[in-house]
């Protein structure tokens, strides 16, 4: 096997090891943390791969980074193990050339993933503080130029309408949508049952401006078979990128109707740093992130900052 080979097969086995498919990264962060409790311990981030999508992310990552090592410290290094102490140079590198601060995250978490799921600040990279005023993308409606086909012209008007991230609106099936009853009553909206990443299974508030678009589509609209399902849509009719926008004016939308419905708890949420100033419920912003499939109310506060214009 060649040097790139050996090195290559060093990574992939170690993120194989990483990987908890079919297990729910939600549960065992809330295991870990009552483990903690219960010994009187600090709790400190999980590590692992729970998602296919993770994983083939984190490859293409270390993909690169054997690329990079093959044409800078060839010599220096026998085994994957050896590319350990570059990793912090390879970082400072990227940084350089423009990437982001998420995206610099990102890349040392699928470092420290190939090597043993270490932490990301183990190589001793200071990494760029990530904060909302840096983020220029996705900040308005500005998807609906990508959808050309009356498929994915629903695709987009579904994703307003519930919320979901690319991968949930592409496991969306007719069964997955219920009226919505409280108190034993139908209420008029509608709930969407999303299976997001990470384990996380719960039924969702439909984004009550488009409930009577959701009961027509439905009723009428084509499906396809997938893993023995029948899906709603392909994946040529979600584009993978801008779906964050979609997913802000789901969440200002929401955020709009439980304040109008009562749903406030009079508790403040007083935001930081680049945010001073801006203040949000936090029985909304808890209402809002559930249906996000989100669980810290920071995540939220990100959404409605990106459409705050």
């Amino acid at each position: 096997m060649s040097k790139k080979g050996t090195l290559i097969h060093g990574y992939k086995v170690a993120l194989q090891e990483q990987t908890h498919f079919g297990e729910s990264k939600h549960q065992a962060k809330l295991k870990a943390r009552e483990a903690c409790q219960k010994n009187g311990e600090t709790y400190t981030t999980i590590h692992g791969i729970y998602a296919t999508s993770t994983l083939k992310d984190y490859d293409e990552i270390c993909r690169r980074y054997v690329e990079w090592i093959m044409s800078n410290h060839r010599k220096e290094v026998k085994t994957y193990a050896d590319c350990q102490k570059f990793a912090a140079e390879w970082l400072q590198e990227k940084e350089l050339a423009g990437l982001s601060a998420w995206s610099l995250n990102l890349y040392g978490s699928a470092l420290a993933s190939s090597f043993g799921g270490i932490s990301k600040h183990a190589f001793g990279y200071t990494y760029p503080s990530r904060e909302r005023r840096n983020i220029v993308r996705n900040r308005n409606d500005n998807l609906s130029g990508y959808y050309c086909t009356k498929r994915q012209r629903n695709a987009y008007t579904m994703l307003k309408a519930t919320g979901c991230r690319r991968s949930e609106i592409l496991r969306l099936r007719k069964e997955d949508f219920r009226p919505q009853i409280e108190d034993g009553k139908e209420t008029g909206c509608l709930v969407v049952y999303k299976r997001g990443k990470g384990g996380i299974e719960r039924w969702c508030l439909v984004n009550p401006i488009y409930t009577d678009f959701v009961k027509d589509f439905l009723k009428n609209a084509s499906t396809y078979t997938h893993a023995g399902e029948k899906r709603l849509f392909e994946k040529n009719d979600v584009p993978k990128d801008g779906i964050h926008s979609v997913r802000s004016i789901y969440a200002c939308d929401l955020y709009k109707y439980f304040l109008e419905n009562g749903y406030a708890s009079g508790k403040i949420y007083h935001c930081h740093t680049e945010l001073v100033g801006y203040q949000y419920d936090k029985g909304i912003l808890s209402e809002v992130s559930y249906h996000l499939q989100h669980s810290r109310d920071n995540i939220v506060v990100t959404y409605l900052w990106l459409m705050r214009e």
